[in-house]
């Protein structure tokens, strides 16, 4: 009776979760990466707008105990806008003779790719072989021709209007930034008490949201100054150093080395490789362009291995990979300022996760520990 009873009794089951979940989820995040993707011309500069009102609140801040917020917020703004317009113009004539060059330069690495190819080489010299036999079998007869260079006609009205309207475009891009950044120093608190309101009616849940927002903007404005300052002194370091060695547009590669410097890996990386073509360009030897990479490695290496430990600390608390992958993950987004953008949106991403129980399992993979 009783093993009757045993055998009468259903197995257990594992309950099974529906499929219309994962599926709804899966199309959920495809959809996102869609908009994100398709959405870069807006979310962008929205995202370096954010960020940059960030980095500048605390200044805001300080001379808003001076004079109104909206007045402190312009003088900010327009500072920043006239340091960046007086380093054009001090570097403009340097910019207008590489743009002259450029098509020299080009040629220049053309052939010496063509010089240094084993394999170019040797179709040369057969070519040239074949050429001689030819002249010795067949002699050529004295004739005189008259070269003729064919000269392709170029419309310098199209080219200067093509340029005419990128530049006025990127003018518009940069004023309507501006504005945007300067309305959000202005504003204040004002987006963080909205959050804070529309984060729950529990008092609980608004304590944690503010918790969290303020610790996403200290860590943010804490990086962001860091790179602001590092980059300047890594682009005056380079720039002097460039100078010293007699590498061609010093100011340039200074420049380019201090933008540059804020894309983790990738930056640093493309700044040695270029300069140590330029400099082989330029010198024409090996030696010279391995001291050029060489000496923007040691400049790079000594901002991120002693530097940065020292006055960011732990203010990213993510790993290395998480940094590596993020970067890699936003610049296929949104191409250079995506870059740029990578590790701040990683810092928030991991804000967030630390303070929300249900990302927990992000907390952990992004963790440096």
């Amino acid at each position: 009776m009783g093993e009757s009873a045993v055998a009468e009794k259903p197995p257990a089951t594992v309950p099974e979760v529906p499929s219309s979940i994962t599926a709804t989820q899966v199309i959920a995040f495809l959809l996102t990466l869609a908009a994100l993707r398709y959405g870069s011309e807006i979310l962008a500069p929205l995202m370096v707008a954010v960020l940059a009102a960030v980095a500048l609140a605390p200044p805001v801040r300080a001379l808003s105990r001076m004079m109104p917020r909206w007045l402190a917020a312009a003088v900010v703004v327009l500072g920043i806008a006239s340091t960046v317009v007086f380093t054009a113009w001090v570097l403009s004539d340097e910019f207008a003779t590489f743009t002259r060059r450029v098509p020299a330069i080009v040629r220049e690495i053309r052939l010496t790719i063509q010089s240094a190819s084993p394999r170019q080489g040797l179709i040369r010299q057969i070519q040239q072989a074949v050429t001689e036999l030819e002249q010795t079998a067949n002699p050529p007869k004295q004739t005189t021709a008259t070269p003729v260079q064919i000269v392709e006609p170029v419309d310098v009205q199209q080219q200067m209007m093509a340029w005419a309207r990128r530049a006025g475009e990127f003018l518009m891009q940069a004023i309507l930034l501006m504005f945007l950044i300067y309305f959000l120093l202005a504003s204040g608190e004002l987006f963080k008490s909205k959050f804070v309101k529309l984060s729950g009616e529990r008092l609980s849940e608004r304590r944690v949201t503010v918790q969290m927002i303020d610790e996403i903007i200290a860590q943010i404005g804490r990086y962001l100054f860091y790179l602001l300052w590092s980059g300047v002194l890594v682009g005056v370091v380079t720039w002097l150093t460039f100078m010293a060695m007699g590498v061609r547009y010093a100011g340039l590669w200074g420049v380019a080395a201090g933008v540059l410097n804020c894309i983790p890996y990738f930056g640093p990386t493309i700044i040695m490789g270029t300069s140590a073509v330029a400099a082989l360009l330029q010198f024409k030897s090996v030696m010279m362009a391995a001291g050029v990479a060489a000496a923007s490695v040691a400049i790079t290496s000594l901002e991120g291995f002693l530097l940065t430990p020292i006055f960011l600390g732990q203010a990213a608390r993510v790993n290395s990979v998480a940094v590596f992958v993020s970067v890699m993950f936003w610049g296929w987004m949104w191409g250079t300022p995506g870059m740029l953008l990578a590790v701040p949106i990683l810092m928030v991403v991991k804000t967030v996760a630390d303070h929300v129980e249900s990302l927990s399992t992000v907390s952990e993979l992004l963790g440096e520990r």
